[in-house]
């Protein structure tokens, strides 16, 4: 933005005159984007500049800071070499986006533009030799290849043809005019200063509008998830009915069925009920009721999942519409001060899994022993059912959706099995793959344990 060879030049020009006869005092930095070179004209007035970064970019401004020892403790002295030398000469390339300080001891202070690679560099006397640079991650700048400073080029003269610099509020800058003033050296501070401004608020700006975003994204898959789930209880066939038709017909099921055919005195209609052919009907009707009462429990969690996820998502997209509506920094404070667009902040999530998407299919993952029961008796019995084989894990759910499952979203799902279980540091691991209707829940097993029937080994690939 303000690299333009024009720009060195009336800051060369400024600097030839401002530090004629003076020396450099020294140089502080408190962070690497932000470096202070304070020099002493022959006046003995004091002239601080300050050299700061955006995005590489090299900006020279003019600073009325003044330092003190708790400073000099708090931040990094910079360029001690040249602490106190008198300046010598001051060189710039009308061509070049550069400025070179030479000083009496013949070393050299560079301030070198070239759009995203500026930088600040100390160089030894008549040498090639890069002594220091500001801008460490700058690597290259050790091997500079420093232009020839022989020539001193005389005084800034505005350029016919030079570039004009437009800035983020639209004012325009030319070697001649800064909006509606005439061009200066306080006037481009000002200028360079307000761009500043505008520029870090847009940045916040844009990383409070991110992160509300990416919380709202979340909330929403959360309570589109809870929501199908309270739709797929409620359109299935009660459990609590059922266990009443077992019981109203126990004196015809015999002993050792899988299934029953009842008439259905809620609809007057005929119906198989599937039964556990090592139960009697009594027991099954009780199983029927335990699963009905599991039912109510999550149908109660998730209500409360969707009242407190709605509650939450208003709140989110009011703040969101007020980053968006932000002119100032004032507007952001609010949203600064809360946790509400901190992107470390938690999200009310009671399911007992946590949700991936692949490729339209949506995977559960079972947060811990006792999460990987409950979700054993939310998921359904076609859906695909996974672990990691012979370790300690998180089952994994991959829900039914048509016809069958791709194999690259089986594949995908079992590798979600290996990088949750005990294994996940193995290259290759292998990964049981089953209908849910053929894994059980033994009598007074441990969380997380389960009895497959009927399994499949898939190797999983951990990236």
């Amino acid at each position: 933005m303000f690299s333009a060879n024009w720009i060195y030049n009336a800051w060369a020009d400024h600097l030839r005159q401002a530090l004629s006869g003076g020396c450099f005092e020294g140089g502080i930095s408190f962070d690497k984007d932000t470096l202070y070179l304070r020099f002493a004209s022959n006046s003995n007035a004091h002239i601080t500049l300050e050299i700061k970064f955006l995005d590489g970019h090299l900006m020279i401004l003019t600073s009325d800071r003044v330092f003190d020892s708790l400073d000099y403790r708090k931040g990094i002295v910079q360029f001690k070499e040249i602490e106190n030398q008198p300046i010598f000469r001051i060189v710039n390339n009308p061509a070049d986006r550069w400025i070179c300080i030479v000083f009496s001891n013949r070393m050299e202070l560079w301030l070198k533009g070239f759009g995203k690679y500026g930088n600040v560099l100390l160089r030894k006397p008549q040498s090639e030799e890069t002594l220091q640079i500001f801008r460490l991650s700058q690597k290259s700048d050790w091997e500079f290849q420093y232009p020839d400073i022989h020539e001193n080029h005389g005084e800034f003269e505005p350029l016919a043809e030079a570039q004009t610099i437009t800035l983020n509020d639209g004012t325009r800058i030319t070697p001649t005019m800064i909006g509606d003033q005439s061009f200066s050296i306080p006037n481009l501070v000002d200028a360079q200063l307000q761009f500043i401004r505008k520029y870090y608020f847009e940045q916040t700006k844009q990383n409070i509008t991110n992160n509300l975003e990416k919380k709202i994204k979340h909330l929403k898959k959360i309570l589109s998830e809870a929501k199908r789930r309270l739709g797929d209880i409620e359109n299935r066939r009660s459990n609590k009915e059922l266990g009443d038709l077992i019981l109203t017909n126990a004196h015809s099921i015999k002993p050792g069925l899988t299934k029953a055919l009842i008439t259905d005195y809620y609809t007057d209609q005929r119906i198989w009920i599937k039964l556990n052919p090592e139960l009697n009907a009594a027991e099954n009707a009780k199983k029927y009721y335990g699963k009905a009462k599991n039912e109510f429990i999550e149908i109660s969690k998730l209500q409360e999942q969707v009242k407190t996820t709605e509650a939450a998502l208003a709140q989110l997209e009011n703040s969101l519409q007020s980053a968006q509506d932000a002119k100032e920094f004032k507007s952001l404070k609010p949203l600064q001060k809360s946790n509400i667009a901190k992107p470390e902040a938690k999200q009310p999530d009671t399911l007992p899994y946590k949700i991936v998407e692949f490729q339209g299919f949506t995977i559960w993952i079972g947060k811990n022993n006792k999460a990987n029961d409950q979700m054993l008796k939310l998921c359904q019995k076609n859906d695909l059912w996974l672990h990691a084989k012979d370790v300690a894990g998180s089952h994994v759910v991959l829900r039914k959706k048509g016809a069958e499952f791709p194999q690259a979203v089986i594949e995908f799902a079992a590798q979600q099995a290996a990088k949750n279980s005990k294994a996940k540091t193995q290259q290759v691991v292998p990964v049981i793959a089953t209908l849910r209707k053929f894994v059980s829940k033994p009598k007074n097993a441990a969380f997380g344990e389960v009895n497959v029937m009927k399994e499949e080994i898939i190797d999983a690939f951990i990236k």
